[in-house]
């Protein structure tokens, strides 16, 4: 028995979970019940919502249990000799998402013996690799800058061990809470691509570390982490405000996307938008660079008035690049910073699944010809 389906899926529910709620009518998201609203406003950092997506509770309802999670996260952040070697061997142009992707596979290659069985079953319940990717975003972007590995030290937080890879200065506690902010907002939303990819091949029983690469190499494209680049484009293609309009009429014209608007679940704004256009105009101001507020203000407005009448709204993407930007990170590392966040809410959805997942393996309906019967060669 099969039943068909939309294209990419659509209105297909593909698993069950405790892990997180998108509601595509009102938009609300909630992390194990929790509004991210909530969390937000709480200040929560990106460890204690990793904790409460992968552990299931809050951080105060068993703060040694979760001291030992934060510890194990930060401790994990010193990576092999040989994986730091292969992140400095590249051309520092060549895209972090490129890099990341190497890096992550490598310490597969390390932290994994050849005795280890195949699912890695050690490696999910220790969840080393949550700290190891903010690890290896951090050695990507100090190598992209000219500069050595990055000092690690276990008492700072994950964002802050990131923010300093970027200038190689500890960062301003205000530019720390903002980068937490960013991780929570992005650290889970549904089966989105990398998610379900990484869920499919989790279906194989493969270990965290080919999980991931799997994830990241579906984070790339400018229909998912890469769109943030396009945001930063769009925006330094305008001289003032007052061209955001003819921008977008321009884009529209030749039959592009504008850059961080439409998603596939969401027919309305982006609920997460309220709170980072928020506070793009804060870090806007406090950096001093109110002009780059200003004109993603401007863009949103010209975007809403041509998009909405089809039902397309503005995104996270949209105010997360220049926010990223603000904080000092390149355009192109953009969906490295995203890739650190989204790494919780996949770890903790896989890692929910692997007791009852089965293989992935849908059918397909062929359109091709009809059977064709072969006839022997003609002889001369």
């Amino acid at each position: 028995m099969t039943t068909e389906v939309g294209p990419g899926l659509d209105g297909v529910i593909a698993t069950t979970t405790e892990v997180m709620w998108l509601d595509p009518s009102s938009g609300s998201l909630t992390y194990r019940g929790e509004p991210v609203e909530a969390l937000a406003a709480a200040g929560r950092s990106f460890e204690e919502v990793a904790y409460l997506l992968i552990v299931g509770s809050m951080p105060e309802q068993d703060p040694l249990a979760f001291s030992a999670f934060r510890d194990q996260l930060r401790s994990s952040r010193t990576l092999p000799a040989d994986v730091v070697a292969l992140i400095h061997s590249f051309d520092p142009t060549t895209h972090p998402t490129r890099q990341l992707r190497a890096g992550i596979s490598a310490l597969g290659c390390h932290e994994l013996s050849v005795d280890d069985d195949l699912t890695g079953a050690r490696h999910w319940r220790e969840l080393r690799i949550v700290g190891q990717m903010a690890a290896v975003v951090a050695e990507v972007a100090a190598h992209g800058a000219g500069r050595a590995s990055p000092a690690v030290r276990d008492d700072t937080s994950l964002a802050v061990s990131v923010l300093t890879s970027l200038d190689g200065d500890e960062p301003e506690p205000a530019d720390a809470r903002l980068l937490d902010l960013l991780w929570v907002l992005y650290a889970a939303h549904g089966i989105d691509a990398p998610t379900f990819t990484s869920m499919v091949v989790a279906s194989c029983l493969a270990d965290p570390y080919f999980n991931l690469v799997a994830g990241l190499s579906a984070l790339r494209g400018p229909r998912q982490g890469g769109a943030s680049e396009g945001v930063l484009e769009q925006l330094a293609a305008m001289e003032s405000p007052a061209e955001a309009e003819a921008l977008v009429r321009r884009i529209l014209e030749a039959g592009r996307p504008v850059a961080g608007f439409g998603h596939r679940v969401y027919r309305m704004p982006d609920p997460r938008v309220v709170i980072l256009r928020r506070e793009l105009a804060a870090v806007a101001k406090r950096k001093g660079r109110p002009e780059v507020f200003e004109a993603a203000r401007a863009i949103e407005t010209a975007a809403t008035a041509a998009l909405a009448p089809r039902g397309v709204f503005v995104n996270i993407n949209f105010y997360a690049a220049p926010i990223f930007a603000l904080l000092g990170a390149a355009p192109a590392l953009g969906p490295c910073l995203f890739a650190v966040g989204r790494t919780a809410g996949l770890v903790a959805l896989v890692r929910e699944a692997m007791d009852t997942i089965r293989l992935v393996r849908p059918l397909s309906r062929y359109i091709g010809p009809h059977e064709r019967r072969l006839t022997a060669p003609r002889r001369s």
